[in-house]
């Protein structure tokens, strides 16, 4: 196994900096913060840069908030001096763990993301089905043989072991500076377990998912030797065209993420017959179309009702309502939604035209 040692100076560098700096503020110039940062932001990178090769560098506090959609989660942001420094640690250890990550791991990686997860699952049941092959005596084109088992990992990024981390990580990474500031990056946040836990909404949270999970995606598809099988961060789906064979799956996947001290989520893993559809962000996958879920839809909606209200006392524009509209309407239409976002369209028209101001101006 090869190995890398002397990644430091070349993680501290002002040019890494620079990169991650603009990685970091790519379409987030409108915060005081990065405003501020932006200002002086070569007085700030050299100070950066300092910090970090006399190793003074300290994470400041995470801001945290909570978000409901309609789970309850716990979202922590770092300041963006550390998340400049997050991209400039990704910067320097992704080239040499993505060249090993499994096609299939979908989640925070270039050229991948919800489009190719939902294709590829759609290549999958077409595979195992062959080609829609249905059971005997289906009622519809839809009733197609075959079966995935569909997981979800209990509490994954606050169950992420330190020591367990850091030990995969330094399998390849021999620089005792760069596993310094990797942890001091970990210690940063406080999941009220000691030595667990990743914040969500760092770069390197997502990142370092992907390294602890890389484990057990090997473990699948080189142990048990599932052929179809993918994951998008803690939620994975194994196809096959046998139950019996998705049953003995399931007891061996327990008992290997058990060593990475996680755990399945009791309720939400499941052997599921292909011809009831398959949940898959934010879908439900059949072997001829998917259909957004009324979970999501219903999420949407609550969102676009506290926008109207925001557009109401004019503190956003129409643009603004569209344009967050129609980032989810480019969601909305990879599954058979087309009839559904013409309706979204036309209510969200009719709700913003009751809700008119005295000055048109304002509408702009």
């Amino acid at each position: 196994m090869k190995t890398y040692q002397k990644l430091y100076q070349k993680l501290c560098s002002f040019d890494n900096l620079q990169i991650a700096y603009q990685k970091a503020k790519k379409g987030k110039l409108s915060p005081p913060s990065v405003a501020e940062f932006a200002e002086h932001w070569q007085y700030h990178l050299w100070k950066l840069h300092h910090e970090l090769c006399n190793k003074t560098y300290q994470p400041q506090p995470l801001k945290i908030f909570i978000l409901r959609d309609p789970k309850t989660r716990r979202i922590c942001v770092s300041q963006f001096r550390d998340r400049i420094v997050h991209h400039a640690l990704v910067n320097i250890l992704q080239p040499i763990f993505e060249p090993r990550f499994i096609y299939d791991s979908h989640a925070s990686r270039r050229g991948k993301g919800t489009f190719l997860a939902l294709k590829r699952a759609a290549i999958f049941i077409r595979k195992v089905t062959r080609n829609g092959r249905l059971v005997k005596e289906a009622k519809n084109n839809n009733q197609v043989k075959g079966y995935a088992l569909k997981c979800d990992i209990k509490r994954y990024f606050d169950n992420v072991d330190h020591k367990l981390l850091i030990g995969i990580i330094s399998k390849r990474i021999k620089d005792q500076e760069v596993l310094w500031l990797i942890t001091a990056i970990l210690n940063n946040y406080n999941s009220g377990v000691s030595g667990k836990g990743m914040p969500l909404g760092n770069w390197t949270s997502q990142f370092f998912a992907n390294i602890y999970l890389h484990e057990l995606d090997h473990f699948v598809k080189h142990e048990l030797k599932a052929k179809y099988y993918l994951r998008y961060v803690d939620d994975f789906v194994v196809f096959h065209q046998s139950k019996t064979a998705l049953r003995e799956y399931e007891p061996k996947i327990k008992e290997f993420l058990s060593s990475l001290r996680v755990e399945l989520h009791s309720d939400k893993c499941k052997i599921i017959p292909l011809s009831s559809g398959i949940n898959l962000l934010g879908f439900r996958i059949f072997y001829h179309h998917k259909l957004i879920r009324k979970r999501n839809l219903r999420t949407f909606r609550r969102k676009m009702i506290l926008l109207f209200e925001d557009y109401g006392s004019e503190k956003v524009s129409v643009q603004q309502v569209f344009d967050i509209f129609n980032g989810w309407k480019g969601y909305a239409l990879l599954g058979n939604s087309y009839t559904i976002c013409q309706k979204q369209e036309e209510w969200i028209t009719k709700e913003l035209g009751r809700r008119t101001f005295p000055n048109p101006h304002k509408l702009l």
